[in-house]
């Protein structure tokens, strides 16, 4: 039996949802001679640290969107990232190694940028055997991070992913372009809205929107509905939550206390999102892509509040299809709902625009794809684990110093190290002008110091001098007194 392992990990859920969709459409084709796993190696590897820092700078990132936008614009060429992943995989890659060789997968398939680069040193430093493949989650974005040259295979999801990421050095024979993955589960509804609002337990009259920002419920729903209620809209809307607990209570007290018009619906998270997506008119919500063609696969619009860095392109793709909305403001959200109510025409425009794409998961043609793969791997060759680990352990030393040595040779060290020559020559001529000064100023202070005792000696010699003419006025003043005393007095004849 061959094995494929689809590696991933619990940060938001643009990298869990492609790898669950494969999963569940290799379990629909039910391959006897096939064993399928999605592997959160946060957890199977037991990198709690890493895993809490991702997590941490991911949840921070959704409500501060500059954080992620700064890292995607940095990171294009993923220089830096791949040496923080190498110093972070100190600890982590010899698990791996050990997970590779007691699981022993024919084919692996990476979704996550992490363990795309610690799956690259492995394979540069032939310590894996399987067949590797990596999935980039951004269908419209060949962001060099996702990528590496040294991965057998490299899957997208748009022509200008493959043309760039060629481009970018991946060789073309080597890239494969599919529709974007969906779960099965996710197919097209094909009852009415009004059924699948009874269903539901909603309104089944009202113009509905749908609020939705993935699965961590993080975005400006509150926001949104104060304005929608300071308009007086009579709408229906519905709000999933998804974890965000506190997110769930503030609408539920809403709901149930100053709404005005608005009807609103609050719920969880649900593992029914489709038929949500369905009953609603419009959906909003984040430009994610799983997001994205799960609300497109249902013939409905999207209105996208707002996007992150990495999902611009999907945002503009939206866009120039016609099958969405930009709102940057809840005002502008507001007018528009309220434009798109009064006017159901506009709306079944964009339901037409949607038709046209011919959209459909790719899952069945990616799972085929990579059983094609699989089936004709080669036998792996056994290897000790001791083996291995003391070659991952020279492989990362050699990559560490090749990286100090690019850092060191790279165009903009050279320019730092000469700013910091010039630097260095500034403050030394600055120390040496100031010791001069202080040299100067040393002298200055001797020569003040000798006219000072130069000034003293003659105010000496004054004041001996002077002591002296006071010595021979006394002395002559006694030599007067002395001859008067001596000489006889005077007689009258």
């Amino acid at each position: 039996m061959k094995r494929i392992d689809i590696y991933t990990i619990d940060i938001g859920g643009g990298h869990i949802a492609p790898a669950m969709a494969l999963k569940e459409q290799f379990d629909i084709q039910g391959r006897k001679d096939l064993d399928v796993h999605v592997v959160n190696l946060g957890i199977a590897l037991g990198a709690s640290f890493l895993r809490y820092l991702y997590k941490f700078y991911w949840n921070n990132a959704l409500r501060y969107p500059p954080l992620i936008n700064a890292f995607y614009r940095g990171v294009d060429n993923p220089f830096m990232v791949k040496l923080f992943d190498k110093i972070f995989g100190i600890t982590v890659l010899p698990k791996f190694v050990r997970y590779l060789e007691r699981e022993k997968p024919d084919l692996v398939v990476s979704t996550y940028f992490t363990f795309t680069h610690y799956l690259e040193l492995l394979k540069r430093a032939e310590q894996l055997d399987a067949i590797s493949v990596v999935l980039n989650p951004e269908p419209f974005d060949s962001h060099y991070l996702w990528f590496s040259p040294a991965f057998d295979w490299s899957m997208v999801f748009s022509r200008k992913s493959h043309d760039e990421i060629v481009e970018k050095g991946i060789l073309a024979s080597r890239v494969k372009t599919f529709h974007f993955p969906i779960k099965p589960s996710f197919s097209r509804r094909t009852q009415s809205k009004l059924v699948l609002r009874r269903r539901l337990g909603l309104s089944q009259k009202p113009f509905t929107a749908l609020f939705f920002f993935g699965a961590e419920g993080v975005g400006p729903v509150r926001k949104f509905l104060n304005v929608l209620i300071e308009r007086r809209l009579k709408l229906q809307v519905v709000v999933i939550c998804g974890r965000n607990e506190r997110l769930k209570a503030e609408m539920e007290a809403l709901s149930r206390g100053h709404a005005g018009h608005l009807d609103i619906a609050v719920r969880g998270y649900v593992t029914n999102l489709a038929d949500f997506i369905a009953a609603a008119d419009i959906v909003v919500g984040k430009s994610g892509p799983n997001q994205v063609f799960e609300t497109l696969l249902q013939q409905r619009p999207i209105v996208i509040s707002s996007f992150l860095a990495n999902e611009k392109e999907t945002t503009n793709w939206v866009i120039s299809k016609k099958v969405g909305w930009l709102t940057r403001t809840p005002e502008h959200l507001a007018t528009l709902l309220e434009k798109l109510a009064a006017r159901p025409e506009i709306l079944a425009q964009y339901q037409k625009n949607i038709a046209a794409l011919g959209l459909h998961s790719g899952a069945e043609e990616i799972c085929n794809f990579l059983y094609g793969l699989v089936k004709n791997a080669p036998k792996r060759t056994h290897r000790t684990v001791g083996s291995d680990l003391r070659k991952l352990r020279d492989s990362v030393v050699a990559e560490v110093e090749a990286i100090s040595r690019r850092i060191d040779e790279s165009e903009g060290m050279q320019l730092l190290k000469r700013a910091a020559d010039d630097r260095r020559g500034k403050a030394e001529t600055r120390s040496a002008v100031r010791a001069t000064s202080a040299a100067k100023a040393k002298t200055k202070s001797a020569k003040r110091a000798t006219s000072a005792a130069k000034a003293k000696t003659k105010s000496a010699k004054r004041a001996t001098s002077a002591a002296v003419s006071k010595t021979k006025s006394a002395a002559r003043t006694t030599s007067k007194a002395a001859a008067a005393h001596r000489s006889p007095p005077h007689r009258n004849i």
